[in-house]
């Protein structure tokens, strides 16, 4: 079961953590993607960068074992 976290007097459920743990590995996965040469050829980059997050952020969460 994952902590809870206060942060400076705010609350920070198990969800939002995942979000934030999220985030730096999006943009190293994303470096990396574009260095390779990948975003070119997907159709919608933005749309493939926003499903990558989503992907990150579900696999953190399951990995955490937060039910939501």
């Amino acid at each position: 079961m994952p902590i809870d976290f206060e942060f400076g007097g705010v609350y920070l459920p198990p969800i939002a953590q995942a979000l934030l743990l999220a985030l730096p590995l999006f943009l190293i996965a994303d470096a990396v993607l574009r260095r390779v040469g990948v975003l070119a050829l997907v159709w919608h980059p933005a749309l493939f960068q926003g499903a990558l997050y989503a992907a990150i952020c579900a696999a953190l969460v399951l990995s955490m074992g937060v039910s939501l």
